[in-house]
């Protein structure tokens, strides 16, 4: 039993509070240990070891401050999935969040305009979410044409702890994650 229970997942916080990793409970407990860490939350799980008890860990904090190199070495890949998270599963010209959902090129790919005359790029700034009613409606029209409007400009996302830690996010991570992963 305690084998499984040092298998656990244990969130990792910086100094500053900012989600940086994920470990198994066994490395956790090497960090606090060590001294370079401190539990923020615990469990009710116990282990022993010949000379001591601890609380199992479900959040620790480093003592340093590591989010921000974390943050600016990596950029967020732009994908549907990612896209669709980005716009809260939302389509970004009706406000629906019925699927099924597409992604839509606000400048089309086919158009060549004065502003774009390659036509529309694949970037984080030209891809929405989009049900098929308004992707069909839109076409290869541009906004204006299609009398259509966005219900928010489209931005490079900054969340990146949601993305890295998507995995573990649905397989039953502990609640007490969600203060710190903002989602």
């Amino acid at each position: 039993m305690a084998h499984t229970l040092l298998n656990r997942h244990v969130l990792v916080l910086d100094a500053g509070y900012q989600p940086v990793n994920i470990v198994s409970a066994r490395r956790a407990m090497v960090l606090i240990c060590r001294g370079r860490a401190v539990p923020v939350e615990e469990s009710e799980d116990i282990i022993h070891s010949p000379g001591a008890v601890w609380r199992l860990p479900r959040i620790i904090r480093l003592f340093i401050a590591i989010a921000s190199r974390v943050y600016r070495a990596v950029r967020v890949q732009l994908n549907r999935r990612n896209v669709f998270a980005r716009d809260h599963y939302t389509c970004q010209y009706c406000g629906s969040r019925e699927g099924p959902f597409t992604i839509d090129h606000v400048v089309p790919r086919s158009r060549r305009t004065a502003d774009h005359p390659e036509g529309g790029t694949t970037s984080w700034e030209n891809c929405v979410t989009c049900c098929a009613a308004c992707n069909h409606r839109k076409g290869s029209h541009l906004l204006h044409e299609a009398g259509m409007h966005l219900l928010k400009q489209p931005t490079e996302p900054r969340w990146l702890p949601p993305i890295i830690f998507r995995r573990y996010l649905g397989n039953g991570a502990d609640e007490s994650w969600q203060t710190y992963l903002y989602i």
